[in-house]
């Protein structure tokens, strides 16, 4: 039901599905609320999961690229970012949730429920984040990154098998340019050199328009996540389209 959360028993059968047993369900009880819920009645002494959506998503990269590391030894550096990129991407997210059946266990607000927002693969790929962030903060990262391995097997599995995957920048160029629109854009937005991993958020431009945003330790890196988030986006046509349009 929209506007409820979910009570002990489905969180025990959540749990189940997840093949992890919370010490705090809390945790697991926030990773389940949208920023929907919260909207619709401000009121409500909770927070939305969008702080644990970002802890998840560093855990997913690190996870992912562990297990890369030690099980693609020759591999080159170039390739298991292509492949990290591949499986961290919302698609692939929102299929692991979809097998969890994690839209079903959401706190909605009526009105993202009413939209079908149980079935957005952007919903419930943040979610699956924020349980990856829940897990991390109950149990630490050893179970988050098994977790995340686990949960993402098959697409970590034909990534690999399929080959080192195209880069996400030479694919998004491809789709862009099949549509006759100019390569897209990339600009540093910021350089955190304070950071002692050097870390550079990067957005990508389609016929001028920012349309995703990508960080990581090199320039490149966030580069190409941007551009594997562009390629999901449901938008992605109508922007082409409209660069086309223009021309």
């Amino acid at each position: 039901m929209p506007g409820q959360f979910a009570n002990d028993a489905r969180l025990g059968e959540l749990e189940e599905r997840l093949g992890v047993r919370f010490k705090d369900r809390s945790l697991l009880r926030l990773a389940l609320t949208h920023s929907s819920y919260l909207n619709e009645d401000p009121s409500v002494a909770i927070e939305s999961n969008e702080r644990l959506e970002f802890l998840g998503d560093a855990i997913l990269g690190a996870g992912i690229g562990h297990r890369l590391y030690h099980h693609a030894p020759e591999a080159p550096e170039g390739d298991l970012t292509a492949v990290r990129s591949h499986v961290i991407r919302e698609r692939a997210l929102a299929a692991a949730a979809g097998r969890l059946g994690l839209g079903g266990f959401l706190t909605l607000g009526r009105g993202e429920a009413a939209n079908g927002g149980r079935e957005k693969p952007s919903i419930v790929a943040d979610a699956f984040e924020a349980v990856v962030g829940a897990v991390m903060e109950d149990q630490g990262y050893e179970a988050a990154s098994e977790f995340v391995v686990r949960c993402l097997e098959p697409e970590l599995t034909a990534a690999m098998g399929a080959g080192s995957p195209k880069d996400p920048k030479s694919l998004l160029q491809e789709r862009v340019q099949a549509d006759g629109a100019a390569p897209p854009a990339y600009r540093v937005l910021r350089e955190d050199e304070q950071d002692e991993d050097g870390r550079f958020t990067v957005e990508v431009l389609i016929a001028g328009t920012p349309v995703a945003i990508g960080v990581g330790r090199r320039k490149l890196d966030a580069e190409r996540i941007a551009a594997g988030k562009a390629l999901d986006l449901p938008v992605l046509p109508g922007l082409l389209d409209s660069a086309d349009a223009d021309k």
